[in-house]
């Protein structure tokens, strides 16, 4: 014991660390707190690895062959200390283990395997010796073909519940389809089933906020699924019942991010090209809080030092002041995503002036990046 009489952390019963460690919901994190010493260490168990649970088969009757849901996570890397100002995060990366014992990094903006590191990059990621912050999870379903992509109509999936502890005979994994209508599939069903939707919208996105399961639909009306498979009214709507018709020039689209315990919806304004063979294009964003108080939609006209990145599969926010290369008050998003895998071309909406800009990622890894 200490003269003092301070007791080391190593010395606490060990169904107090249990009950620590009980509480930590990343894979990463319990790790971690397992590194810490032999009393750490035994007690709770190692997690499960990524690999022995994805892909999860879902069957899709009448076809012989399951789809395939794959999980990646996107995660912060912080250098060691004094390798970086404050030993802050110097890299954003999507992380993914598609057999045991070998990690993959993918692109933060679509599935392509990232070939080429950069030089600063560590040879071997180490988590007692980098800080690895989980941020999000992301899910995909796929044929059962790394070559195949996303299951066509398939916008967006989830994965609910989503902790490190969780059984996969609880869990169950929700998507939009390509309609935007609502589905899912409960762990030991022999097939996909759609939630009821007494009033027939159509979605735009998906998040797990707050321990329940929310979507957004075109009017920026958000509801939540409830464990009976059934919707709920959560907000108001943004916008009037007129908002959605869709434009010969372009069209809305409605993101939902989760920062800081909060609740954003990102409106994105699309405009088609010049002629059928332009692209689509970004041309502006607003973005709202909701007050979960009376269910109503705030304007934010800043994010502070916060960044939004709207990616194909997830949404999330970071700290910019722990990223280096990366802006707050910011939104990143890719506008190109014609591929699966194909490289992306990501850009940059600044809040403050409204103004776009284009962002090499060199790879998009964040942290090495060259602006134009």
């Amino acid at each position: 014991m200490d003269p003092n009489g301070w007791r080391p952390w190593s010395d606490l019963p060990p169904e107090i660390l249990s009950t620590i460690g009980r509480r930590l919901d990343t894979r990463m994190d319990v790790l971690r707190f397992r590194g810490v010493c032999s009393s750490f260490r035994s007690s709770i168990p190692p997690p499960r690895r990524e690999a022995a649970l994805f892909p999860l088969r879902i069957p899709r009757p009448p076809s012989p062959a399951p789809l395939s849901l794959r999980a990646s996570t996107v995660c912060a890397l912080e250098a060691p200390d004094g390798a970086a100002p404050s030993g802050r995060a110097r890299w954003l990366l999507k992380l993914e283990e598609p057999e045991l014992g070998h990690m993959q990094i993918l692109s933060l903006f679509s599935q392509r395997a990232i070939a080429h590191l950069p030089r600063r990059f560590p040879k071997v990621l180490d988590s007692l010796q980098f800080r690895i912050v989980e941020i999000c999870r992301q899910y995909t379903l796929d044929h059962g073909r790394r070559t195949g992509g996303l299951v066509q109509g398939i916008q967006k999936a989830v994965m609910h519940p989503d902790s490190v502890w969780s059984d996969l005979d609880q869990c169950s994994v929700y998507f939009i389809d390509g309609q935007g209508q609502l589905g899912y599939w409960k762990y030991g069903d022999e097939n996909c089933s759609h939630v009821v939707d007494p009033q027939g919208c159509a979605y735009d996105d998906i998040v797990v906020y707050g321990g329940k399961v929310c979507v957004v639909d075109g009017l920026g009306s958000v509801s939540q699924i409830d464990s009976s498979f059934r919707l709920r009214s959560f907000s108001l709507p943004i916008y009037g019942a007129d908002r959605r018709r869709r434009l010969r020039s372009g069209g809305n689209w409605t993101h939902l991010v989760v920062s800081s315990g909060d609740l954003y919806a990102v409106d994105r304004y699309i405009r088609h090209g010049a002629n059928a063979s332009d692209p689509m294009y970004t041309e502006n964003m607003r973005v709202y809080r909701l007050d979960q108080q009376c269910g109503r939609w705030e304007e934010v006209r800043s994010l502070g030092n916060s960044a939004f990145f709207l990616c194909k599969l997830c949404s999330f926010a970071v700290p910019a002041r722990e990223l280096g290369g990366c802006d707050g008050n910011c939104i990143y998003y890719a506008e190109k995503a014609y591929s699966y895998f194909s490289r992306e071309d990501v850009k940059v909406f600044s809040l403050a002036d409204r103004s776009i800009r284009w962002l090499d990622f060199s790879d998009s890894l964040l942290g090495t990046t060259t602006r134009h």
